[in-house]
């Protein structure tokens, strides 16, 4: 089980997501506190990436790094 590092709240992050990746859907993006996983695994499967990327990407929209489309 992971728990997602997050500098800042998803809903601060959402407008950084949909600008990086914008064919994402509110249900793409959508996270319920706990389910770090299940989040993941759904960007994983949309943007066709590895859990471990997506770990990665989301934790630096969170620190408001450089965005790694």
């Amino acid at each position: 089980m992971i728990k997602l590092k997050l500098e800042s709240s998803w809903d601060d992050m959402i407008q950084m997501v949909l600008e990086a990746e914008p064919h994402l859907t509110p249900e793409n993006i959508d996270f319920i506190e706990g389910e770090d996983e299940e989040l993941v695994r759904r960007l994983s499967q949309k943007l066709n990436r590895s859990y471990e990327q997506i770990t990665g990407w989301v934790e630096c929209v969170s620190a408001r790094e450089i965005l790694i489309a």
